[in-house]
């Protein structure tokens, strides 16, 4: 198994680290502070930013089918509990309930919108996507009940979702990279943690005659996966449709268009380029 590395958010070019997992983690931490702003924090992610997978793939471009296996799991702790105060507090609480190996960092806005902080737990065997995704999905669902966190980042559960190596910030306080040493954990123990399917209802509806609509068409296109390079134009695609056909609600639509952004984008949009992006469609369409 290697570490594949991405610089930036602007290529699908990786290339594979010569270190492994833990090395890279710890090298990555140990680069000097950048100070962060809400206002530049998007633009230092997308072009000083590290994002990689441990695992094994075919070929060194960033998409879904070229990931053969994971051997880590990458978990966004973004909506840590109230009740913890700091990254410290949150390192004391994950080591309450989580006794195999892991490793904890906070992520670039750490600091400036709360507790914010990356898990990465190896696993003993390799994962194939079912895998992966089953055990993402159990594993931040037993975070939630144990109350460490509030809610999932659902982006954390796709197999295909690289994770940003540590970036050191303003507000970051002694090691970077805080570690746990343990058991690995099981890849096999996926069965126990399957996300529920949801019923299917589509035998209560008449399949559409004369083809696909252009919004439908649209919409299969961004339920497929959009990969980086093709966000924005499809964001601001799906906007201007949205826009369009008059959906009056411009707050509800926006929160509509960050859940899209969260479970179909990869990496998801920042939230400040995402709403750049969704005032860009209302002026096209509006104006």
């Amino acid at each position: 198994m290697s570490v594949y590395i991405e610089q930036g958010l602007t290529s699908k070019n990786m290339f594979e680290s010569d270190y492994g997992l833990e090395e890279c983690l710890l090298r990555a931490g140990a680069s000097p502070a950048v100070n962060i702003t809400e206002e530049n924090c998007d633009h230092i992610k997308a072009t000083q930013g590290y994002y990689a997978i441990s695992g094994e793939m075919v070929k060194l471009e960033h998409e879904t089918e070229n990931i053969v296996s994971r051997d880590a799991l990458a978990l966004d702790l973004d909506d840590v509990s109230p009740q913890i105060a700091n990254f410290d507090d949150l390192e004391d609480e994950i080591r309450g309930v989580l006794k195999g190996t892991w490793y904890l960092y906070p992520t670039a806005k750490n600091g400036l919108r709360g507790t914010r902080a990356r898990l990465i737990i190896p696993l003993d065997t390799p994962a194939n996507k079912e895998q992966y995704e089953a055990l993402a999905y159990g594993l931040t669902s037993y975070l939630i009940k144990q109350g460490v966190l509030t809610g999932a980042d659902e982006s954390s559960f796709r197999f295909g979702q690289l994770f940003g190596l540590p970036i050191r910030n303003q507000f970051s306080k002694g090691d970077l990279v805080r570690i746990n040493r343990g058991k690995l954990l099981s890849t096999e123990s996926y069965t126990a943690f399957k996300k529920p399917e949801k019923p299917s209802r589509a035998g209560d509806y008449p399949v559409r005659s004369g083809g696909q609509s252009y919004g439908a068409s649209l919409l299969d296109r961004i339920f497929n996966g959009i990969p980086n390079g093709q966000r924005n134009n499809s964001m601001f695609e799906l906007a201007c449709y949205y826009v369009k056909i008059g959906v009056q609600n411009q707050a509800s639509l926006l929160d509509y268009l960050r859940l899209i952004n969260s479970n179909y984008f990869s990496p998801p949009l920042g939230d400040d380029e995402l709403i750049r992006v969704f005032e860009s469609a209302r002026k096209k369409v509006l104006n």
